[in-house]
């Protein structure tokens, strides 16, 4: 019977996230010494560890989906600019509505900030299509749009319109449906991107022997993420980002205006250039590292689940559910919070700047990070809880 080398790697990781949780769950357990108290921490325990794995179930269940509906529906023949465009606008949606669901499930362990932004945006949602004045407020905000407002310059109520339903409704249709869908359209247009089936093994090693290993073709493309990832964190997130904090802060300003009251229903407030900026490096580098290293300019592409589960990443980091996952890997997605720390850069705008949180690995300082090592994560939660008036587990 072959071995699956993607599906070994991904239940060792389970089993050692797991065996990390048992052991935490023991630690808390002793350190509790009345009775009274250990009944009352336990039960509250109880409801982060629930919030936390039913988050998982959510995130790893959406992705899972949607590879499997790619894999099945989009690939061979079925692969082409449009349907990847719609594929997408999609997600932008579905998005959102993973989201909302989480908002919905943990209603009373989430941020008040963030969940109190959601219902503001409803009762703004009703009154402006059910209210004379609404109405007229519509037609007076197109207007502006039309006029170049938001595309060719920027909107004159800056500081306020994260609290307006039309600006959400603008960016989300200005990025989510039109400008990543697009550059995703122009990418497998032009063969940047390529599918080949998940499933599909790509190496076997040791042919007819009782260690025959299967290499698939999904374990390369989450290889194939891991170092999009890492360039576009390094380069991106870690040097551009920095600068467009500084000297382009006019073109990041825009992406900032969500603060505490970040979520992925506006994780696309972003002016072109940011989106740009941010975006395209990992992508680029990728490829040119592929013909650097002897590749043909034929095969300077890159694997269309591989930049969608880049581009996943970056819209869970600023989900409103601090537990929310962005590395589908159990081992990973337990040591380290991205959410927690993206959140902080929202927050204060200082610090926090990559994805990858590597600042909370337990005797690693980050820059920016007031210049100490951390205690692995723990400081984060700390530092989320207060800023948030959460009460989120320290070591869960």
């Amino acid at each position: 019977m072959p071995i699956h080398a993607g599906l070994t790697l991904w239940c060792t990781c389970t089993a050692l996230a797991a065996i990390n949780f048992v052991r935490s769950k023991s630690t808390t357990t002793r350190k509790n010494t009345k009775a009274t108290d250990d009944e009352h921490s336990t039960m509250e325990r109880n409801k982060y560890s629930n919030m936390k794995y039913l988050t998982w179930a959510i995130d790893y269940a959406y992705m899972g989906g949607m590879l499997y509906f790619l894999n099945t529906f989009l690939s061979g023949d079925n692969f082409t600019a449009r349907n990847i465009l719609l594929h997408q606008a999609a997600n932008s949606i579905l998005i959102c509505v993973v989201d909302l669901l989480k908002a919905i499930s943990f209603y009373k362990l989430i941020a008040k900030a963030k969940t109190n932004h959601l219902i503001m945006l409803k009762k703004n949602l009703v009154q402006a299509f059910s209210t004379k004045a609404g109405i007229k407020g519509n037609f007076q905000f197109l207007y502006r749009i039309l006029m170049g407002e938001g595309t060719l310059t920027e909107f004159r109520d800056k500081k306020t319109q994260i609290f307006s339903i039309r600006h959400q409704i603008f960016y989300f249709i200005k990025i989510g449906l039109i400008s990543i869908p697009l550059a995703c359209f122009l990418q497998v247009k032009i063969k940047m991107m390529y599918w080949a089936p998940l499933t599909d093994s790509v190496l076997i090693i040791g042919a007819g022997e009782w260690y025959e290993l299967h290499i698939s073709q999904l374990l390369v493309v989450y290889l194939e993420y891991l170092v999009l990832s890492f360039l576009k964190d390094g380069i991106a997130m870690n040097i551009l980002h920095q600068l467009f904090h500084t000297i382009w802060w006019s073109h990041h300003e825009t992406h900032h205006l969500p603060e505490k009251e970040l979520s992925v229903f506006n994780v696309f407030y972003f002016d072109l250039p940011d989106l740009i900026g941010e975006s395209l490096i990992g992508p680029l580098l990728f490829c040119a590292i592929k013909v650097l290293f002897g590749g043909s300019s034929a095969s300077c592409s890159i694997h269309y689940a591989s930049f969608f589960l880049s581009l996943v990443c970056d819209q869970t980091i600023h989900s409103l559910n601090p537990y929310t996952i962005s590395f589908w890997n159990p081992l990973l997605d337990n040591f380290l919070r991205p959410n927690v720390s993206h959140s902080l850069h929202h927050s204060s705008k200082v610090g926090h700047f990559t994805v990858w949180p590597l600042h909370q690995i337990q005797g690693v300082s980050g820059p920016n990070n007031k210049g100490k090592a951390r205690d692995t994560f723990s400081f984060d939660i700390d530092d989320y809880n207060k800023t948030f008036d959460t009460h989120f587990p320290r070591d869960l």
